[in-house]
């Protein structure tokens, strides 16, 4: 029974082998011909990827002496083409199937999973439309990381690679307190799932960075682990509670580790302030640590201010209270006995408002 059905279906191939034959005339195989030919140099895809659909024995192709013209009669699709006999006024549309007709990218070599690679490592080729997820730009994945082995020749696709960011390896070890620099590290790509948030940071940090703690050679560097360099007001001296800030007690140093939010750049922004605590010398100077210093107190001596149109007359009064810039104060004319309000506009300074 199985020899007799392996005959059967021997026979029922021989059959359609000889129809197709027969479909096949001499005038139709030129013309497909023809158009593979003319497909191929039009569309930049080979011969052999390009497949004519023209078996209907329904479709009569004359013999024709010379080339048969063909050309695509819709502008947006390839899947049909126009071919006539310039010898007469036959001519037909013919259904074609291109297999490769999408621009993608392959493997130049064998690649490793954790690689990165560069536009070199592909080259392109032409590709079946059923491929999805294709790579089409080498850009496209740069600074991206495999995640799989892949072969020479094999299609690149974007599900091949996973973003990744660069992050600073040590060359070397590093004591606490020694300074780090781009020449003490490299850099390799990590993916981004599993690269701490720490790790990254600017390679501007590296020019002025220490280190915050004793660090090893191949560490992958995070932000903790630096101290930078910064340009902050910091004390002199021990400022006692009540002590105004001043050139004499406070400048401005190279300062490396964490900073506070309210710490003072310049000694602008400390000008007529005081302490309200004990602040030791090399402490970074904050404006939690300062309040605004009196600058008039009860029972001193203050020059009040009148503007009279373009002149200012100016009179010595005692202060029956305390003021701080910008606040008011009440005085006394020593000669009148005369109470007034003025402005504390600076030490022993007020005007009238």
């Amino acid at each position: 029974m199985q020899k007799f059905i392996i005959i059967l279906l021997s026979l029922l191939a021989s059959a359609a082998v000889a129809e197709v034959r027969h479909i096949m005339t001499k005038s139709k195989v030129a013309m497909i011909e023809d158009i593979h030919v003319w497909v191929a140099n039009e569309t930049g895809i080979e011969s052999a990827y390009i497949e004519v659909l023209a078996l209907d024995r329904r479709l009569k192709v004359p013999i024709c002496s010379s080339s048969f013209d063909v050309s695509f009669p819709y502008s947006k699709s390839q899947q049909t083409v126009r071919v006539k006999c310039p010898d007469s006024e036959w001519f037909a549309y013919v259904g074609i199937r291109l297999k490769n007709n999408i621009k993608g990218l392959a493997y130049r070599y064998s690649h490793k999973v954790g690689e990165t690679l560069t536009q070199g490592a592909f080259k392109s080729v032409l590709v079946s439309k059923t491929n999805k997820n294709l790579v089409t730009s080498a850009n496209d994945i740069s600074n991206m990381l495999l995640v799989k082995d892949v072969v020479q020749g094999e299609v690149a696709r974007n599900n091949h690679f996973i973003d990744s960011v660069m992050v600073a390896n040590l060359k070397k070890d590093v004591l606490k307190g020694d300074a780090i620099t781009l020449d003490d590290v490299y850099y390799e790509a990590k993916s981004t799932r599993t690269a701490a948030t720490g790790t990254l940071f600017p390679k501007a940090l590296l020019k002025n960075a220490t280190a915050a703690r004793d660090l090893s050679s191949g560490s992958i560097l995070s932000r903790s682990d630096l101290n930078i360099r910064n340009f902050i007001l910091t004390s002199t001296k021990t400022i006692s509670r009540g002590q105004l800030l001043n050139a004499r007690n406070a400048k401005i140093t190279a300062f490396y580790g964490n900073l506070p939010s309210d710490v003072l750049y310049s000694l602008d922004d400390g000008r007529q302030m005081e302490a309200i605590r004990t602040i030791r010398l090399g402490q970074p100077l904050r404006a939690s640590d300062l309040r605004p210093s009196l600058m008039i107190k009860k029972g001193d001596m203050v020059i009040l201010s009148v503007q009279s149109g373009i002149l200012t007359i100016t009179s010595t009064m005692v202060a029956l209270g305390n003021g701080k810039l910008g606040q008011q104060v009440t005085l006394l004319n020593p000669e009148s006995n005369e109470e007034v309000r003025g402005l504390v506009t600076g030490i022993g300074r007020a005007s009238s408002f």
